[in-house]
């Protein structure tokens, strides 16, 4: 099997994988994610993946996977399109972007991962609060949203980036 068909192959499933995972978890632990005092932890996994396959696939073929499971993301998700279509392919950017100054070794992985999942947080939240669909403060997102989507997210991290790495790396051929 060639080096490129399994990365053609094996990329689109990983993510495809996270965008389920992140469903799932939702879904199942809903509530603890969802608490009564107003907590919102959101799982975003496919973040998480997104940025790692960055590190090993051209910025140009990743921005298509971003687009394209953005769509999925939406069409799935959330029922209002072009939301994730635009910033799933800004996070690949910014990820581009950030390895080319960055020595990329866990800790850096990790920021990129704060800096992008804070990025898409607060994108959400101005677009929901231009849209209608919220009415909280930014004070309350922040503490309410932002802030708990952050830790659980990096718990997910801690958990799961040795083992997708390797798993990336195994595909790559790195």
């Amino acid at each position: 099997m060639s080096r490129d068909w399994k990365i053609n192959i094996f990329a689109p499933v990983l993510i495809f994988l996270g965008l389920l995972i992140d469903g799932l978890i939702s879904g199942t632990f809903s509530e603890h994610l969802y608490t009564e005092d107003g907590n919102v932890m959101v799982p975003r996994l496919i973040i998480l993946i997104l940025v790692l396959i960055s590190f090993y696939l051209p910025r140009n073929k990743m921005i298509l996977y971003a687009i394209v499971f953005g769509f999925l993301y939406d069409s799935y998700y959330v029922g209002v399109l072009g939301i994730y279509v635009a910033i799933f392919p800004l996070i690949v950017y910014v990820t581009n972007k950030l390895k080319q100054v960055l020595n990329p070794n866990p800790i850096t992985i990790g920021m990129m991962i704060f800096i992008n999942l804070t990025i898409l947080e607060t994108m959400l939240y101005w677009i929901y609060k231009l849209l209608g669909f919220t009415m909280i403060d930014m004070n309350t997102f922040m503490a309410n949203r932002l802030g708990p989507t952050l830790l659980l997210n990096l718990v997910f991290f801690i958990i799961t980036f040795y083992p997708l790495k390797k798993l990336i790396l195994k595909m790559t051929g790195n």
